[in-house]
């Protein structure tokens, strides 16, 4: 059996030797490849490891070219860059490496929401190009006792929840499946909206979340409310938010972008002060990096065995 694990700067010796077990591997450190480029190393593979890092998006036109594909192993939690449906009408098995990196997005959400409320990325980008020193000029927020409201409560949501204890915060959460979370009310996106001090995105990419929130949402929300979206960007309209920046509408917003896609220098992103932005790195930490290889490496011996796991 041929495996083909392509991704940007894999980092797999401690996993190679049991993927080696299962069967011939090979291991390609990739950018974005092209159709042609995919085929020309996985043409013969029975399974495919592959980041989004590496292989921009996976569709049927590729699906088509890799006739010997069985298993599609992805380095990745959310599937908007597979076409999954059109993968498992052709037998291919689909799965994910869904809570690997749950802890370290829900750490960076945290991290952009502190670094927005206290202007510290602002400051000190000022601090560096400009020599700025008035404090008065970059007045913050506190969040303690305040109202966060957490859009999407799956691995990631429930645990930026978590973190909102030690600020004695109440909690307020829209959850597609209605259940109920500790510590989190869970309501709708209206009541969310209009009471939340400070708004988290964490909720997957899918035809229905495209454009949740726009200028209608945004026009709901509390005055200077803080906007953090570590999910995707195709979520929150972008104008819309920048006009609300503008307004005063949204105090600052925090926003990762595209992996491996840079923002050109004008970007609308870079015209405000109060945006932070990160090119998709909420995931990328040591400890991320270790449950992901080795969950995927799971994946793969599962699937051998005959009894799959973490199929979507």
């Amino acid at each position: 059996m041929k495996i083909c694990f392509i991704t940007s700067n894999p980092q797999i010796d401690y996993i190679k030797p049991e993927l080696e077990k299962l069967g011939e591997l090979s291991v390609h450190d990739k950018q974005k490849l092209s159709v042609a480029e995919v085929v020309a190393l996985a043409g013969e593979s029975e399974v495919l490891i592959a980041g989004s890092s590496g292989i921009e998006t996976i569709q049927s036109d590729l699906i088509d070219k890799l006739p010997k594909l069985k298993l599609l192993a992805l380095l990745t939690v959310g599937l908007d860059w597979v076409d999954v449906a059109y993968a498992k009408s052709k037998g291919i098995a689909v799965c994910n490496i869904k809570g690997a990196n749950a802890e370290s997005v829900a750490e960076h959400t945290w991290g952009m929401i502190l670094d927005v409320a206290k202007r510290i990325t602002e400051f000190d980008r000022d601090a560096r190009l400009k020599q700025a020193f008035r404090f008065n000029d970059y007045k913050g927020k506190e969040i303690f006792g305040k109202t966060l409201g957490i859009i999407g409560l799956g691995d990631i949501g429930k645990k930026v929840a978590r973190g909102a204890v030690g600020f004695q915060m109440r909690v307020l959460g829209l959850n597609q499946s209605k259940k109920l979370v500790p510590g989190v009310e869970v309501v709708d996106l209206a009541q969310l909206l209009r009471e939340s001090d400070v708004i988290a995105v964490c909720a997957p990419l899918t035809p229905q979340t495209v454009g949740l929130i726009s200028a209608a949402e945004i026009a709901q929300m509390k005055p200077g409310v803080i906007l953090v979206n570590t999910s995707r960007e195709e979520i929150v309209d972008k104008v819309a938010v920048m006009v609300g920046l503008k307004t005063g509408q949204i105090f600052g917003y925090g926003i990762e972008t595209t992996i491996m896609k840079p923002l050109p220098a004008d970007d609308l992103y870079y015209s405000h002060p109060r945006v932070v932005v990160t090119i998709h790195n909420g995931f990328n930490t040591e400890d991320a990096d270790q449950k992901s290889y080795e969950l995927v490496a799971a994946n793969v011996a599962a699937w051998v065995a005959g009894r799959a796991q973490n199929l979507v």
